[in-house]
């Protein structure tokens, strides 16, 4: 091997413990050598014990730091020193319809002495140059760019711009006389920008020193007239002027945008103003009459939207040119943001404000045509429509109405009136009907149907019930609404028929609750005076309750007689000292609500319960013996069904008596295992309530649920003891029939 020639990749040995000098610097044992370069231009190598040079380096500015410091005995340092020039460049514009093809970008320079560094700020920032701040360039070191670069009428280049200095601060200037190295006494001016200005305003001549100079003249003149000084601008003074007296007043008036009517509110505190819609009755649009929110107006739009910002002439529109109160008068167009509006009127308030203040009458114009006219225009076709063929209309009234596959309710403006005691007394109340298709087509045999009323609004809803290979989903097929014809519940006997959705139904038979309903009467009760009564009789209730610390203390009290009890007039009595007046039609209602035998005295038993709502006899019944409960096959400790067989194993037996034990351990591991599909469960659960006849859930209804949609983990006796954790209740004895609502089982599952 070539050993001249020597790299990091060839360097042998390559054994543990050797070094390569190719990967290190050579040994200096502590003797530093530094190489610096003679005025003749030789390098020349000096020890690093040898004296530095007689001369010290200038620093990064380009002056030595001691020169300039022997210069100014005041400097401590050079570390907060600057030197600020102004200059310019220019900035090619392409493709700007607005700007023309070149801007001219003012700038400052700020030369930090300390370590010549240099920062390029834009002045003023103009608004949406692209710079943030206005900063051009942020302090950086120049290549080339020292003290004597900076010259007024000269120029320097930086990051490939050339930038011509005009211009330099007081202390700068003191600075380069003191340096020897005076500036020009006279600045230079800027190039003419011909877009800045087209979009330059007048100014005022009138700069800080003026304002503070009248301000104090103000002052003074206040105390010489002996009144206080006034901190406000002549501008602010007639700002809160204004607010003040004119605060809540408001001019308004009536204009037409696009054949829709608004109202223009012109506040005259601020000069401010919103326009509402002047909304008309089944529109059929929002409610929300804000057009536009109340705000100072500008009368050239687009002027105001397209202008620059200094320093000195903030961004905004002046007074002047807002729309004041002299720019609207009735008969003429205002525009407001791009829109023209034709003010056609306004209110008395107005009218006379204007007159007094500006000395012009304010007379009322004809509208322009509105949809307001044709509103009106198609209401007058109808009804006289309606006037030409009353007695086809009478004819039609008076036949049967038939829809085909569709509710026979019809769109109108009139909504129905909610009955609140309805609501509140049958909230939970629901007829249930089984039924059929009345002449049914081959492919509808065999299809049940649930036709449920409820009694708290009398809608109506059809559940199918599922029949296997029917060929028939099932499920609900007509939505709770009401139905025209089927408003009374009187009307659903079993034999009858009903017409839902186009489709005639005859009612086969009703659950039990439903005949426990029309046999107790309560349908016949079903009236405004039923309703009625229930009210007056909660409020005797609530005053006898609050009035006697007991029910038989109120018996004794108002009872005619001590073995027979209360007569109509002791009756009408309880109610007056209530503040409830009974005359002799409301006296027979309510001795017919609480005298149950009809004897004209309201016994103790009737005085309790009927009256007073109270139970005169507990209805407490113990608990039967052991021998009786395992003759009926309940268990004597947790009181459920034993199933009947052969005899069981003893592992079996102590399941069945620690049964509310297994119930919380698969209780436990049913949440451990559904934790993360918790949302999931409760859509399904949702879904599947959906579809049953009355929106809850039954036990076979959540079983189905968990084993064939979910399939949850769990086996069949967790699966029967999460069941009974759900459905079983002690004092209810068929707990199996239970059907759960989802609010019930998302309580029970805590989610």
């Amino acid at each position: 091997m070539n050993s001249e020639v020597k790299t990091v990749y060839n360097a042998l040995p390559n054994l543990p413990g050797f070094n390569f000098a190719e990967l290190h610097e050579p040994a200096s044992h502590g003797l530093h050598h530094h190489c610096i370069l003679s005025k003749e231009g030789v390098c020349m190598v000096l020890d690093g014990r040898t004296s530095a040079a007689p001369h010290e380096p200038p620093s990064g500015c380009g002056i030595p730091a001691r020169t300039i410091l022997d210069k100014f005995p005041m400097w401590k340092t050079l570390d907060d020193k600057v030197i600020r020039f102004f200059g310019y460049y220019i900035d090619d514009v392409d493709n700007s319809s607005v700007e023309s093809g070149v801007r001219v970008r003012k700038v400052k320079f700020h030369y930090y002495l300390a370590d010549g560094t240099l920062a390029i700020i834009e002045t003023p920032a103009v608004v949406n140059s692209g710079l943030r701040k206005g900063t051009t360039a942020s302090r950086f070191k120049p290549e080339n760019v020292d003290v004597f670069s900076f010259c007024i009428g000269g120029s320097i280049t930086c990051r490939g711009i050339t930038y011509n200095l005009v211009d330099c601060d007081a202390a700068t200037r003191e600075f380069y006389d003191i340096m020897g190295m005076p500036q020009p006494d006279w600045p230079l001016s800027y190039p003419f920008d011909s877009f800045e200005a087209s979009k330059s305003r007048p100014r005022m001549d009138v700069d800080e020193e003026n304002i503070a100079m009248s301000r104090v003249f103000e002052a003074q003149a206040a105390i010489h007239s002996g009144t206080h000084p006034s901190l406000l601008s002549k501008e602010e003074r007639e700002k809160a002027h204004n607010y003040y007296m004119n605060d809540g007043k408001v001019l308004r008036y009536f204009a037409v945008w696009e054949k829709r009517l608004f109202r223009i509110h012109y506040y005259l505190a601020d000069g401010s103003i919103s326009v509402m819609f002047d909304t008309i009755d089944n529109d059929g649009r929002d409610r929300n009459r804000v057009f536009i929110r109340r705000t100072r107006i500008p009368k050239d739009v687009k002027a105001a939207l397209v202008q620059t910002e200094t320093l000195s002439r903030p961004r905004g529109v002046e007074a002047s040119q807002h729309i004041s109160a002299e720019d609207l008068r009735t008969g003429t167009i205002v525009d407001l943001f791009t829109r023209p509006f034709f003010i056609y009127d306004c209110d008395s308030y107005t009218r006379q404000y204007v007159k007094k203040h500006y000395g012009v009458e304010l007379s009322a114009y004809e509208r322009p045509p509105t949809e307001l006219d044709d509103i009106q225009l198609a209401k007058d076709k109808s009804r006289r429509r309606g006037k030409s063929s009353d007695r086809e209309d009478v004819k039609k009234a008076s036949e049967p109405k038939r829809t085909f596959g569709a509710s026979a309710m019809m769109f109108g403006d009139n909504v129905k009136e909610k009955n609140t005691l309805q609501l509140t007394r049958f909230a939970h109340d629901v007829l249930r009907f089984l039924a059929h298709i009345v002449d049914p087509h081959p492919s509808d045999r065999g299809r049940k149907f649930i036709i449920s009323y409820y009694l708290a609004d009398d809608t109506v809803s059809v559940f199918e019930l599922v029949v296997r290979n029917s060929g028939h989903v099932g499920g609900k097929i007509f939505a709770r609404r009401s139905v025209e014809g089927v408003d009374d519940p009187r009307k659903l006997q079993v034999g009858h028929t009903t017409r839902l959705g186009g489709v005639e139904y005859l009612l086969e038979a009703m659950d039990q609750r439903t005949q426990r309903y029309i046999e107790a009467g309560v349908l016949d009760s079903m009236d405004d005076a039923y309703f009625q009564l229930d009210e007056i009789i909660a409020t005797m209730r609530q005053h006898v309750l609050h009035q006697f610390s007991s029910t038989t203390e109120a018996y004794r009290h108002y009872a005619s007689s001590s073995t027979k009890g209360l007569t109509a007039e002791s009756v009408k009595e309880v109610f007056s000292d209530s503040g409830v007046r009974l005359d002799d039609a409301l006296l027979e209602k309510v001795m017919g609500r609480v005298d149950c035998d009809h004897d004209g005295w309201v016994s103790l038993a009737d005085f309790t319960e009927h009256l007073l709502g109270q139970k005169l006899m507990s209805d407490f019944q113990p608990q039967g013996t052991l021998a009786s409960m395992a003759k009926e096959g309940l268990d004597p400790e947790l009181n459920i069904p034993i199933p009947r067989g052969p005899i069981q194993s003893a592992a079996a037996l102590t399941r069945l008596a620690n049964a509310d034990v297994a119930a919380a351990a698969a209780f436990r591991k049913f949440i451990a295992v559904m934790e993360a599909r918790r949302t999931l469960l409760m859509r399904t659960f949702r879904n599947v309530a959906a579809g049953t006849y009355d929106g809850n859930l039954g036990l076979e209804d959540i079983k189905g649920c968990l084993a064939t949609r979910l399939k949850v983990p769990l086996s069949d006796e967790e699966l029967n003891a999460l069941l009974y954790k759900f459905f079983y209740i002690p004092t209810m004895p068929n707990w199996a029939a239970r059907r759960l609502s989802i609010n019930e089982v998302q309580q029970l599952i805590r989610l």
